[in-house]
C-alpha cells in the first residue's frame, strides 16, 4: 500500500513490534487492494489488554479513512496478536466491500432512475 499507515503497538518488544507492523501492512494490502485508490489514511492499533498475564487479551483495531469522507472501523480480540491482526483485516475487507457495494448499488439505482425519467412515454400512453 502506498497510503500512510499509522501503527500504535503497545506492550510488544522491538523485534516483535517490527514483525507485527510488517505482518499488518501485508494483511492490509490484501484487504484493501481493490479500494487502494480510494484510501486516504489507515490507523492500526495493537494492544495487549492484560499485559503479561495470559488470556484472550490481544486487541487489534483498524480504521480506514476514505477519500470521499467515509470511515470504516473494525476490531478483533484474540489470544495472540498475529491472530488479532488476521481477524481484524478479514473484518475490514468485508466491511469495506459492504460499504462500497452499497455505494455502487445506490449509484446504479440512481442512474437507472435518471435513464427511465429521460425516456419518452411509450406509444399509446399519455396524451
Amino acid at each position: 500500500m502506498t497510503q500512510p499507515i499509522d501503527f500504535v503497538i503497545r506492550d510488544a518488544r522491538g523485534a516483535t513490534a517490527a514483525t507485527l507492523r510488517d505482518y499488518a501492512a501485508h494483511r492490509l494490502s490484501f484487504a484493501l487492494r481493490r479500494f487502494e485508490h480510494q484510501v486516504r489514511h489507515v490507523t492500526v492499533r495493537l494492544v495487549d489488554l492484560n499485559g503479561p498475564r495470559r488470556g484472550v487479551d490481544s486487541r487489534c483495531s483498524m480504521m480506514v479513512d476514505f477519500v470521499g469522507g467515509h470511515r470504516v472501523f473494525v476490531d478483533a480480540t484474540t489470544a495472540w496478536p498475529f491472530a488479532s491482526v488476521t481477524l481484524a483485516s478479514r473484518r475490514l475487507s468485508e466491511a469495506v466491500r459492504r460499504q462500497f457495494g452499497r455505494a455502487v448499488a445506490s449509484h446504479r439505482k440512481m442512474a437507472g432512475r435518471h435513464a427511465a425519467a429521460a425516456q419518452p412515454p411509450a406509444p399509446g400512453h399519455g396524451r
